[in-house]
């Protein structure tokens, strides 16, 4: 079933145990909606889950300790497994690895156009806002402003024209793409692994407000 225009876009993140880097990017995401405000803290709803998660385990206190530094509040965490209906109410399928999309779409296969990389995303989104800046006749602004049954619809315009940029830029180092996964590793890992996600959520929303602020889709 297509969602309404006024259902809430939903964000589901996904790494192996849902305990590190899902967790983590779900809540900085999250932080980065409530300091926007409405419509956006209404509007979107965000959640994760683990391919090969151990329902219930808390969120990796290390992981933890690095979010609530870059100002996430603490909050209780359990971890979820993965689902094919997960993945189908979702309208976006942030992914940390390769492994972890080709999961997603083995379990939901037509979720292709909807399940990218974190880092894959972003650069997505980018090729999409150069290429609505090249456009002679400007279409009217999803904006900041708009009121929120209509911003759900716009961010899902927003994942289909990403898809679209897909073949269309320049491909990187595939190992570079993946978030690192900090999980039992060294403090230097876990930091390098959470600076990826602050710099892709950055990139992400920076995309996110010039296409909001005037740039048609």
């Amino acid at each position: 079933m297509m969602p309404a225009n006024d259902d809430p876009f939903n964000v589901l993140v996904v790494c192996t145990g849902n305990v590190c880097r899902s967790p983590q990017t779900a809540q900085l995401l999250q932080a980065k909606l409530e300091e926007a405000g409405e419509p956006w803290r209404s509007s979107v709803v965000v959640a994760s889950a683990g391919t090969r998660a151990l329902e219930g385990s808390p969120m990796d206190e290390h992981s933890a300790a690095i979010a609530a530094k870059l100002g996430v509040a603490r909050t209780e965490h359990k971890a979820r497994q993965l689902t094919p209906a997960m993945v189908e109410q979702a309208d976006l399928v942030l992914c940390m690895a390769r492994e972890h999309r080709s999961g997603v779409v083995r379990a939901a296969p037509r979720s292709s156009r909807k399940a990218f990389l974190l880092t894959e995303f972003a650069d997505l989104l980018e090729g999409v806002e150069q290429a609505a800046s090249r456009q002679f006749e400007p279409l009217p602004p999803p904006g900041l402003g708009v009121t929120s049954p209509t911003l759900p619809a716009q961010l899902r315009q927003g994942v289909e024209r990403a898809a679209a940029q897909r073949g269309l830029i320049p491909p990187r180092d595939p190992d570079a793409m993946d978030v690192l996964d900090p999980y039992q590793r060294s403090p230097k890992v876990y930091r390098e692994s959470a600076e990826q996600v602050r710099l892709s959520l950055a990139r992400i929303h920076g995309s996110v407000r010039k296409l909001a602020q005037g740039v048609p889709w």
